[in-house]
């Protein structure tokens, strides 16, 4: 048994160790420059004010847009005149012109630049596209919105702006400095090269494998090094004892103590692949915001009045969508929302609101009850993690299931946000708590933090080099024999 463990932890190890070293740096890279996003407040604090004077009929617009069942309805400003964003099933986005019914067009190069130079105030050097994929909109949450426009501003910092042909909207912004950090950092650390990632299921399945194959590696390494320390203690050596001498005895007694340290930051990270393997996942399903909506959303259009619009003045973002069979206006901009109930409601306050929740939830959940419900507070553990937060106005219900599942709405529009139950709630604390030392009382001190991390870090890097040398030393020795 152990030469097996030896065989398997010296192949796997001359294969990968050279990953495991680049894990470890580009880790520390994005302490400091995490990877490229547009907030959606910066989006519509950038956005053009919603001409509602002009719109006509929302319903005809909807039928132009050619989406049969739409899963989102928002109306936006383009070329001085409001438009209609319809997204539906299969990743469809399609928009047309609220005053005339009219198809918006895919934007061409010169629209993308007259958006460019609104959104940036600053003047374009060139245009490139349209692009399916490229590194910095290869997320699936692109997916709906491709293909964009690449505008390159004329800055100093090389400004780029990736404009959706099908929805107008600026939905991504890079700099030169994030761009090339970016590719020492997340690109290497997420393995996330453009051709490997814009496959979800070949890049899902390639994380998976590689970081389950590199945890089998350390395991076996610390059962070996334990084996090993035992008999040096058997030999009389004390401490971090070693049988073997030069790299291997460094690799040994560095290994003792780092190799726990770089099986718990493999084991979450590998966790970071779960997606619903091990632990359960915190998406809410279709049919589950279809319940708390309670209609069609191509129905809320029919109870909108033109002149109920009018509330909502002022606006960069405007939602139309429902709960509870009440159709809602979210009038949305930089720092704030406005939640406009139509036609005759029982939504008057804060208190009606959140009683319009609980019973939109027990008609999602019908199997379950809801116990309690409270606002999450800000210095909640689960739901204010560094790596993502839940907003301000979130509302938490507690199910009266075995799991006591949670489930999170948003205050501001009555969306489903996620759901968390026991199963959750340990994967936060297995993946978040370990990987990204996401602690109470250490991750709010920032310094503090980032020390740690940089130690914990260099400590790894460090017993990652010592094993790049013995596998250089190991192929070395094949080749020449």
């Amino acid at each position: 048994m152990t030469r097996v463990l030896a065989t398997l932890h010296r192949w796997i190890s001359i294969v990968l160790c050279l990953m495991f070293a680049l894990w470890f740096t580009s880790g520390i890279v994005m302490i400091y420059v995490p990877f490229p996003s547009l907030s959606d407040s910066e989006r519509i604090d950038r956005a053009a004010v919603i001409d509602i004077s002009k719109v006509n009929s929302l319903t005809d617009a909807l039928n132009a847009t050619g989406v049969k069942t739409a899963n989102r309805l928002r109306l936006l400003q383009y070329q001085q005149r409001p438009i209609l964003v319809a997204e539906g099933d299969n990743n469809v986005v399609a928009a047309s012109f609220a005053d005339s019914s009219e198809i918006v067009k895919p934007l061409t190069k010169s629209d993308a630049i007259a958006i460019a130079k609104r959104f940036s105030n600053t003047s374009v050097a060139s245009v490139s596209g349209p692009l399916s994929y490229d590194q910095w909109i290869v997320h699936d949450r692109f997916d709906p919105f491709r293909p964009f426009l690449r505008v390159e501003m004329a800055d100093s910092v090389g400004t780029h702006l990736y404009i959706s042909t099908k929805s107008t909207e600026v939905l991504q912004k890079t700099n030169r400095n994030e761009r090339t950090w970016n590719y020492l950092g997340a690109v290497v650390h997420w393995i996330y090269p453009t051709v490997i990632r814009k496959d979800w299921a070949l890049w899902d399945q390639i994380v998976w494998w590689v970081s389950l194959v590199c945890i089998i590696g350390v395991l076996t390494g610390l059962v070996l090094g334990i084996q090993h320390w035992q008999i040096a203690k058997q030999r009389g050596l004390e401490g971090l004892a070693s049988p073997f001498s030069g790299w291997l005895a460094w690799h040994h007694k560095i290994g003792l103590i780092a190799g726990f340290v770089v099986l718990l930051w493999i084991f979450s990270g590998w966790l970071s692949m779960d997606h619903g393997r091990l632990f359960s996942v915190p998406n809410p399903t279709a049919q589950q915001i279809a319940d708390m909506r309670g209609i069609d959303l191509s129905e809320t259009l029919n109870a909108i009045q033109l002149e109920d619009l009018y509330e909502a003045a002022g606006a960069k973002e405007i939602e139309l969508t429902a709960l509870n069979k009440q159709t809602l206006v979210v009038a949305r901009n930089a720092k704030t929302s406005k939640l406009i109930p139509i036609g005759f409601s029982q939504i008057s306050d804060r208190g009606s609101l959140i009683s319009a929740v609980e019973f939109s939830v027990s008609k999602a959940w019908p199997d379950n009850v809801v116990s309690d419900s409270y606002l999450v507070p800000v210095n909640d553990v689960y739901a204010n993690l560094r790596e993502g937060s839940l907003g301000e106005e979130t509302l938490r219900l507690i199910l009266d299931d075995a799991d006591e599942t949670w489930i999170h709405v948003n205050l501001t529009d009555g969306g489903l946000i996620s759901i968390m139950d026991n199963s959750r709630r340990i994967y936060r604390w297995l993946f978040n708590g370990i990987h990204s030392l996401d602690i109470p009382g250490l991750v709010n001190h920032r310094f503090i933090w980032s020390l740690i991390m940089m130690l914990l870090m260099s400590v790894g890097l460090t017993f990652c080099i010592t094993g790049i040398v013995l596998a250089f030393k190991k192929i070395t020795k094949m080749v020449l024999r």
